[in-house]
Formats: C-alpha cells, structure tokens, sequence
C-alpha cells in the first residue's frame, strides 16, 4: 500500500470514529453520515456513473451526493427518521468544507451501481463500488451497501 493510499485510509478512518463516537446511539445516523463524509474527507473531486432509464433511486442519489459534495441533494433522500437525528445545517456545513478540501486535490471518483435485492419488509438492499484514482495512479475502491425502505428513502448506509 502506498503512503498516500496508507494516510487516506488512516484520516477517514479517524473520521469515522469521531463522527460514531458524536452519533454512537443511532448508529444508522452514524452510518450515513461516514458515507456522506468519509469519501469527501478523501477530498475528491468526484464524478457519478450510474445508469437507469428511470427517474435515479433515491439511493442512486444519495450516492451521487457522496460523488458531488451535495449535501442538500443527501439530506433529501434520508428517511424523514433519519433526517430528524441529522440536522441539514450540519450536513451543509461538513459538505461545503470538503468541497474547499477537494478543490485542493486531483483525485478523482467513480461510483458504479452493482445491483439490489429486495427486502422481506419492502424496500431493498442497493450494492454500489467507488472507485477513487489518485493522480500518481494509484486506485482504491470500497463497497457501500444502501439499505432503503419501501417508499426507498435511504434508511442505512454501510
């Protein structure tokens, strides 16, 4: 693993644990939030590629607000319940933040849609690759599993 691969992967992981530990109770908020975030922190700037003939899925939205910074088109497509835990000014605030940091860097993402199942409740379970390139071509990816619900508001993120 590459340093720079190494130190990315070691400032989103302290990410992530700040942000469990501000949302330890509801680890769904927790879980979403690290989506939100966590790819921005790697201050990307980010391109989405996922097809569909149909209006996008809420999910396919989320994750393309992952790819773009878009922290109101995130927000928007949380279930109401989740969006009660999460506060839009704090979203806005963190996404405009890792906006500044990605115009400072040269990496950039995709984010490819795999497939989904659906769930026994409703709803379905969406499986998605991003893949980060790093400018020296060093390439990273991560598996994001979205969960929503039956109406396919973003429930969880994993």
């Amino acid at each position: 693993m590459t340093h720079m691969r190494h130190s990315l992967l070691q400032r989103q992981r302290s990410i992530a644990k700040a942000v469990l530990r501000g949302f330890g109770r509801n680890p769904l908020v927790a879980a979403g939030l690290v989506t939100l975030f966590g790819l921005g922190l790697l201050g990307l700037q980010m391109r989405m590629n996922v097809s569909s003939v149909a209006a996008p899925a809420p999910a396919d939205q989320f994750m393309q607000s992952v790819a773009t910074l878009d922290g109101d088109l995130g927000w928007n497509q949380l279930c109401p319940a989740v969006q009660a835990q999460v506060p839009r000014a704090l979203v806005l605030e963190q996404t405009g933040a890792q906006r500044l940091a990605a115009s400072e860097q040269s990496v950039t993402l995709s984010i490819d849609y795999v497939g989904d199942h659906p769930r026994p409740g409703g709803g379905q379970i969406r499986f998605y690759v991003a893949t980060a390139h790093a400018p020296d071509g060093g390439v990273g990816q991560k598996t994001y599993i979205v969960k929503t619900e039956t109406s396919g508001c973003v429930e969880s993120v994993e």
